[in-house]
């Protein structure tokens, strides 16, 4: 009666889904360094897109009127200042995205009017997986992210 029948089995369907249990479970590591890596490019980005606005207010000739970024590394968390008093713009970093400093609670950027950083330094934003170093060149006002070893 049922000679002909051409239809899985419940074998072979049980089989189908231990495979593909299996290479999801081998591919689910990968892609959560891959959200890992996407959330700290996506955090670098916008703090890489602050500095410039900073920078590029603290260029044009207004008087009286300076930018500045201050970085409060604890409480993981930056905020754009105008003449060292007024917060213009507050940004939390991500869950688990956060920029350690060895010596000090805050961390203040400065511009002048030739665009160029205050003083040198290198800051780090790191993710669980993942570092980026933040360079900031003196004379130059380059500011370049780099991966971190």
């Amino acid at each position: 009666m049922f000679n002909n029948q051409k239809a899985f089995t419940l074998i072979e369907a049980l089989l189908a889904l231990t495979i593909t249990g299996i290479i999801y479970l081998l591919s689910a590591p990968t892609f959560i360094k891959l959200y890992d890596h996407m959330k700290l490019n996506q955090a670098t980005s916008v703090l890489q897109s602050d500095l410039h606005y900073v920078r590029e207010y603290n260029m044009m000739p207004i008087q009286g009127s300076t930018l500045s970024i201050r970085i409060f590394h604890k409480q993981n968390y930056y905020v754009i200042i105008q003449n060292n008093s007024k917060i213009k713009i507050k940004r939390q970093f991500p869950p688990g995205i956060s920029i350690p400093s060895v010596s000090a609670n805050t961390t203040d950027l400065t511009f002048n009017n030739l665009g160029h950083v205050s003083n040198g330094k290198t800051i780090t934003i790191q993710s669980e997986h993942f570092k980026k170093n933040i360079v900031f060149s003196i004379g130059t006002g380059g500011i370049d992210i780099r991966e971190a070893n």
